[in-house]
């Protein structure tokens, strides 16, 4: 009877797998294309958590060398995370110098270094395996987090089309892995900013590919909102935690940042980290916490040459803090002295060492440590004076009016001037806790706020500075009015922020009650804010592509248009030595050929400054090597629009007429040229 049922069970076991094949072998519930576009988005996937796994590890392990105590998990995991990330940025760069980018050396590096630092992978899951979170979000605020996490996640898993990405972020990279190093004599001035996002992109894109080195980016967005959540926690309320987050999750440009190869959440990681690893040490008093904020500030200033306000700050902050002291304790003004400048040293010098790499790089490639800048002090390759002047555009900005600069937080949250609009969304939030904030910043008296955290002042100080600072940059150009350069102040402002909305019940009257009134006004917001992302993913349409009913080459087609186009004719009908300069088109990352783009739209005013005549112009550029141009009309339209003195439109005609032979015309936005050979 037994043996019955046994075979039984085998035989109905084995019709399951039969009626199951047979039927969906048949009727098929997915395609061969949507099996390898999942595939596709795992690997992807997969290979930016290898990446952060092992940032994790490596990070812990230099975290707990440096503080050498044990720290509560989330810190340990977030702080360790974006450390370790660092050391790789690090490590990648010293990689490319030594021509080590080549995807055999970049998997034999990443596997040891994965199996040294296993253990201690190891240890941290047992860590997070007994580790229970105490406070959760409430059901609203878990859902909106989540569904603008999914539509982030749909976004950042297509392939790059964001203009810095297309422009410098991925292009660096993509010359480096062609060449198997770091090398100069690549008139992308870009390329040489500080480049700590770009070697872990480079690193990414040896692994994997540019959807992975994106991913990283969205990575970087992840940790930070968690770094926003922990300094509120931390350092003002545990009620403030989770509203923070939201505040911050609220500004549209979070969510578009994360899904392109942009570096403004890791920069604005590094600087809140720094601030974090300030009020650590003002808690703790233990100088070790210094140390860790100067070597987040060095990454910062590997990130962007504006990261240097950061530590300036911070430097301030901590004489700030040691004059205080000094005054409450007299007596021991000698002491203090000393442990004042033990204290900066503390955190300047880690600064400074873990900054220098990247300075000292461009020292060597191009003659200037902070190239193209200071160019009348220091010089550098392909750089002038006529250059200078024209990327800076000095005195196109607002200039000082006071008017304008009061209304300033209201132009900013209208966008209304930004130069770049969709990647500098802070959504109306900010503005609508503006009196708040500003109640609070300066209401310092104990009578007036007793349960005044002392965090906040700092927080506050933070933000304005980043604030000021690049207040003083729109006053000087039109190009620094991009509201993407105060990310760092709105996430310093973001647990501030959330720590308001938890004192609004004091602002309750018996007949109305104020605090239930701003919940309804956020919610709504919040929606909104949703709706919108909702429809901008629904305009992009990434699910052909994930789902695998759209290839890459179809959905690059349909997202870039004519220069997309225009780079695959370029392929076809181009010879492969072939060396084309753009004019008014920064983007050449899909440039299968050697494309010299034009960086800062300068390409043809400078050659104009320098030769002169058409004549001049063509005979300089075929000695350079350069055989065919490609004219951007429509990025030379935008130019005529906004700056026409800076084209010389009859020597440009008379280029186009004498020296130029058209090959083809991509949509009459693109013109591509032979540059006629025999020419006088």
């Amino acid at each position: 009877m037994k043996e019955r049922r046994t075979l039984f069970i085998v035989l109905f076991i084995l019709w399951i797998f039969f009626v199951l094949g047979s039927f969906f072998a048949v009727q098929k519930p997915f395609s061969t294309a949507n099996a390898l576009a999942a595939l596709r988005s795992l690997l992807d996937m997969a290979v930016a958590a290898w990446m952060a796994l092992l940032a994790l590890a490596i990070g812990t392990r230099l975290l707990r060398a440096l503080l050498q105590d044990e720290f509560p998990l989330p810190e340990t995991l977030v702080l360790g995370t974006a450390l370790g990330l660092g050391a790789l940025g690090l490590l990648a760069l010293l990689a490319g110098l030594l021509g080590l980018f080549r995807p055999l050396a970049a998997y034999a590096i990443t596997i040891v270094l994965s199996a040294v630092f296993a253990p201690q992978l190891v240890r941290l899951f047992r860590q997070l395996k007994n580790w229970r979170p105490g406070h959760r979000p409430h059901w609203s605020i878990a859902l909106y987090l989540s569904l603008l996490a999914l539509v982030t996640l749909a976004l950042a898993l297509l392939p790059p089309t964001d203009w810095d990405g297309l422009f410098y972020h991925l292009t660096g990279p993509k010359l480096y892995l062609q060449s198997g190093g770091i090398h100069g004599g690549i008139d992308i001035p870009h390329l040489n900013f500080p480049s700590l996002m770009e070697m872990l992109y480079t690193w990414a894109m040896l692994l994997r590919g540019d959807v992975a080195a994106k991913l990283l980016h969205a990575f970087f967005g992840l940790l930070l909102a968690a770094l926003v959540y922990l300094t509120a926690r931390r350092f003002l309320s545990r009620q403030a935690a989770w509203p923070a987050v939201l505040f911050f999750a609220s500004m549209p440009m979070f969510s578009t940042l994360a899904g392109w190869a942009y570096n403004d959440l890791a920069l604005a990681f590094f600087q809140l980290a720094v601030l974090f690893a300030f009020l650590q040490w003002q808690k703790s008093n233990n100088r070790r916490w210094l140390a860790l904020g100067g070597i987040f500030a060095g990454l910062a200033m590997g990130l962007k040459y504006v990261a240097f306000v950061t530590p300036l700050l911070l430097i301030g902050l901590v004489i700030y803090h040691a004059l205080r002291t000094t005054h409450h304790a007299p007596r021991n003004s000698h002491h203090a002295t000393r442990n004042s400048l033990q204290n900066l040293a503390a955190f300047a010098l880690p600064a400074l060492l873990v900054a220098l790499p990247w300075y000292a790089k461009n020292l060597a490639l191009t003659g200037n440590p902070v190239y193209p800048f200071l160019h009348s002090i220091l010089n550098g390759q392909y750089w002038d004076a006529f250059r200078a002047d024209f990327y800076s555009a000095s005195g196109t900005g607002i200039g000082f009016r006071p008017g304008t600069l009061l209304a300033l937080p209201w132009l900013l949250t209208l966008g209304l001037r930004d130069m770049n609009y969709w990647d500098g969304r802070t959504g109306p939030l900010f503005l609508l806790f503006l009196p708040l904030v500003l109640f609070y910043a300066l209401s310092r008296r104990r009578r007036k706020a007793p349960d005044r955290p002392a965090a906040l002042d700092p927080l506050l100080i933070f933000a304005l500075a980043q604030f000021a600072f690049w207040t003083l940059g729109a006053i000087w150009s039109r190009s620094l009015w991009q509201s993407r350069l105060l990310l760092t102040c709105f996430t310093a402002l973001s647990p501030v922020l959330g720590w308001v909305w938890t004192k609004m019940p004091r602002f309750d009257h018996p007949q109305f009650s104020t605090s239930a009134f701003l919940r309804i006004v956020i919610g709504l917001t919040l929606a909104l804010t949703l709706i919108d992302a909702g429809l901008l993913a629904f305009k992009i349409d990434p699910l052909p592509y994930l789902l695998g009913g759209e290839t890459r080459e179809e959905y690059l087609t349909r997202r870039l248009g004519a220069h997309y186009a225009a780079m695959q004719r370029i392929e076809d009908e181009l010879p492969a030595e072939a060396t084309i300069i753009f004019l008014w088109e920064p983007r050449s990352y899909y440039c299968p050929r050697d494309c010299r783009p034009d960086s800062i739209l300068d390409a043809f005013p400078h050659a104009a400054h320098r030769h002169g005549s058409a004549q001049a112009i063509a005979r300089a550029w075929r000695q350079d090597g350069v055989t065919h141009l490609l004219l951007h009309r429509a990025g030379l339209k935008f130019v005529l629009n906004e700056s026409p003195a800076t084209v010389n439109t009859a020597v440009l005609d008379e280029l186009e007429a004498d020296y130029l032979r058209e090959l083809f015309d991509v949509a009459g936005i693109y013109r591509v040229y032979a540059l006629k050979e025999g020419q006088p």
